[in-house]
């Protein structure tokens, strides 16, 4: 017994050994050596690696996806500017984009004016240019409210339901805050219900589709939709118009080292013809030299 158990163990370490070799013939016959040193560059996707892209953090104002395009086109204009490559850096909300550039994690941002107002001088931000838009470089809070709405003014929507943009945008939001305190109320209970849609064109849905009594919205927003879509404007009706403020302004983060480079480029970009293109679509004439007049401090006062 002792014999067969040593012969059928050696005949199975023979078998194996069989095996092991055919294995290894077959694999140096199909094997191939990848030597990493002897690669060759995409051309299509070759730049410079040692230049740092510029990033460029930018929220729409107007619905997303129909403007998503036409930023990209923007940004790649600023780049062809400077002859460097561009990051874009796209965000849902405005206190997305003051992280961005708070942190240092983006360059330059098109800031809300909200926030520039707020906050812009205390975290030692760079004002760069403002939009020139329909030949002005400011624009105003509408208050909105159904097309046959009984009201006639925001004070008249006290105890209603009401749709608010963002916490930092100026037309979507501060505003209103800033005028109700002037007015002596408390803006936390003015609405009966008050909600963020985090777009100025889902608010002015929620008001022509009644879901809210009134909103807050960027007059901007109400051209876009009188170039690309007048028919929604049929069902809303502007019933207060809010003070001016300063359009969209592009800063630098603190201790950006190319601000007037990135100024320059930014006062020339209507120049350049796909980045004029994509600016038209996004209702800005050009860039200009900032007013910081136009951007004083927001003033909320708590109601009497």
């Amino acid at each position: 017994m002792t014999r067969k158990r040593r012969g059928l163990q050696l005949g199975i370490i023979l078998m194996l050994l069989s095996l092991l070799v055919l294995f290894f013939v077959r694999e140096s016959r199909d094997h191939v050596d990848i030597y990493f040193d002897d690669t060759q560059r995409v051309e299509s996707y070759a730049f410079d690696t040692h230049e740092q892209p510029l990033k460029i953090a930018m929220i729409s104002v107007l619905d997303q996806q129909d403007t998503e395009q036409y930023q990209k086109r923007l940004a790649n204009g600023i780049g062809r500017q400077l002859h460097r490559p561009v990051l874009l850096l796209r965000r849902k909300s405005y206190m997305e984009i003051n992280r961005l550039i708070s942190k240092g994690e983006a360059d330059i941002a098109m800031m809300s004016t909200g926030a520039y107002c707020m906050y812009g001088q205390q975290e030692g931000l760079s004002l760069l240019a403002m939009q020139e838009r329909n030949g002005l470089p400011y624009y105003f809070s509408y208050i909105i409210v159904p097309q046959d709405s009984a009201a006639s003014s925001l004070d008249e929507l006290k105890g209603k339901s009401f749709a608010y943009v963002d916490p930092l945008s100026y037309s979507g939001y501060l505003s209103v805050q800033e005028r109700l305190a002037q007015s002596g109320e408390d803006p936390a209970q003015f609405f009966k219900t008050s909600y963020f849609t985090y777009s100025h064109s889902d608010s002015i849905d929620a008001v022509a589709n009644r879901e809210v009594d009134g909103a807050a919205v960027d007059s901007l927003a109400c051209d876009y939709l009188q170039r690309y879509n007048p028919q929604m404007l049929q069902k809303i009706r502007v019933i207060e118009v809010l003070p001016k403020r300063g359009t969209s302004p592009v800063v630098a983060r603190k201790d950006f080292s190319a601000n007037d480079e990135v100024q320059q480029a930014l006062l020339h970009l209507h120049e350049d013809p796909d980045a004029a293109d994509a600016m038209h679509h996004l209702l800005i004439d050009r860039f200009i030299l900032p007013d910081p007049s136009l951007y004083p401090p927001i003033q909320l006062r708590e109601g009497r």
